[in-house]
């Protein structure tokens, strides 16, 4: 029998998608259960959203008998959401409980906003509370290295998910001077670290010098919100002596998308609120668990202002076998 612990998603998302949580988890209720949360999805943005109102027209919820008929339905992309925004709400502006700016490179002049209802916030509360305990537990001191400061930002729904299990969230912020850090992971006795891959790295050189005589001591760190080097992995290992693990995530999805567990192999995704494709970004063409392409997910439960066929412009796989961990979950790979 495997040693590591299997992914604690599996159990959170199994309660949600089966009404007998002692029955065992399978891909077919899985499957199942994103197929009528995206009926679902297409019947509310239909309804209620303009820009989904033009561009599915022809296309109607019991259209959808397969995840494999999804291919039908049209791709959306970051210049739809930079250019008709407004046009993706499926709520009244006054139950918008959060709005996250997103800088671009487009041309047009106008900034990408995406929509959170106190709901859609909720729901990525629930993720981090889960997925977190990949690493912590309860009486852990985490150390936030990411925006926290406003109600509602990825480090104050963080804080507000570590803390439903008994870990001690700190929010500290982004890194702009590693000595700081560091006073501050000795004075708090922090356990993990949550942070952007070279500000935590950063931290991490600064204390090298000074380490023997040090009383940091990190057991675990997450390192989320953009591509994460192999080399910072070895280095943070070697320095703190501790797991490393990877998020992968981004505002467009509710901030949290999957996370690595014990095994360290691929990032265990949020199935039951986030629908998953690869395809081959020139043809639009789906592909098969194992061959690269670019990613695309479809939000199952988001009520503000769902995404559906969301081109992320990342690229990656599926990988086609198990989890050591022993888990059903699909997998993707590091993310490019």
């Amino acid at each position: 029998m495997s040693l590591i612990k299997k992914t604690p998603l599996e159990a959170w998302i199994q309660a949600k998608v089966s009404e007998d949580r002692f029955e065992p988890l399978t891909r077919e209720k899985i499957e199942s259960y994103q197929l009528q949360k995206l009926k679902e999805t297409i019947a509310w943005a239909k309804q209620r959203s303009k820009f989904y109102r033009n561009i599915l027209t022809d296309i109607e919820p019991e259209d959808i008998r397969s995840l494999k008929e999804m291919r039908m339905l049209p791709f959306t992309d970051s210049a739809d959401v930079r250019e008709k925004g407004w046009q993706f709400l499926c709520v009244p502006q006054d139950l918008i409980h959060r709005i996250v700016t997103l800088q671009t490179s487009g041309t047009t002049g106008e900034k990408k906003r995406i929509y959170f209802t106190e709901e859609d916030q909720e729901r990525t509360i629930d993720f981090f509370h889960h997925g977190m305990t990949s690493l912590a537990q309860s009486g852990d001191r985490i150390l936030i290295l990411m925006p926290g400061e406003r109600p509602g930002s990825v480090g104050d729904l963080l804080k507000k998910g570590v803390e439903r299990f008994g870990a001690y969230g700190i929010i500290y912020g982004a890194v702009k001077d590693p000595k700081k850090v560091w006073d501050v992971l000795e004075k708090e006795s922090i356990d993990i670290i949550v942070g952007i891959p070279q500000q935590v790295f950063a931290v991490a050189k600064y204390g090298i010098p000074i380490e023997k005589n040090s009383t940091v001591k990190i057991k675990s760190v997450l390192l989320s919100a953009d591509y994460v080097p192999d080399a910072i992995i070895n280095e943070l290992k070697e320095k703190w002596n501790c797991k490393v693990f990877e998020h992968y995530g981004m505002t467009e999805m509710g901030l949290g998308g999957g996370v690595s567990c014990e095994a360290f192999q691929g990032y265990h995704l949020r199935e039951a609120d986030l629908y998953f494709e690869v395809i081959n970004p020139d043809t639009g063409e789906v592909l098969e668990d194992g061959q690269y392409g670019e990613i695309v997910f479809t939000t199952l439960t988001r009520k503000g202002m769902p995404l559906i066929r969301y081109r992320t412009g990342d690229w990656g796989r599926f990988l086609p076998d198990s989890c050591s961990c022993g888990t059903i979950l699909k997998r993707l790979d590091k993310i490019h």
